[in-house]
């Protein structure tokens, strides 16, 4: 079953004076519907920062008050690369994996119960 991830920006760290902003804080979350009819989603996330430089000189600048997320999330894409953000959704989806098929338990022999490590 496919994963959907969803990038989002949590936060942006900021130059008052400027509006420049120097770090985006991101997170990525996916979900992946479980196969068994009536239960949830599983679902994984994952949260992260990248600095970025902006200079408030230059045509291409966006002020601060016209940022939109997309905007942000375009930065953070671009200063990961595409391996670092395949990378990532793809540590997410192996927490999905490990979830509806765990591979680690933690217990007792004595106890009813055993409960998967996440």
């Amino acid at each position: 079953m496919a994963d959907t991830y969803s990038w989002k920006v949590a936060t942006l760290d900021r130059e008052i004076s400027n509006g420049t902003v120097y770090t985006v804080h991101y997170t990525v979350s996916a979900s992946r519907a479980n196969p068994a009819e009536g239960e949830g989603d599983y679902t994984a996330g994952s949260y992260g920062s990248v600095g970025v430089t902006a200079d408030p000189s230059s045509k291409s600048f966006i002020p601060y008050e016209d940022l939109t997320e997309d905007n942000c999330i375009d930065w953070v894409k671009a200063d990961l690369g595409s391996e670092s953000v395949d990378a990532i959704e793809a540590g997410i989806s192996s927490n999905l994996d490990e979830q509806i098929n765990p591979t680690d338990a933690a217990g007792v022999p004595w106890a009813t119960e055993t409960t998967t490590a996440q």
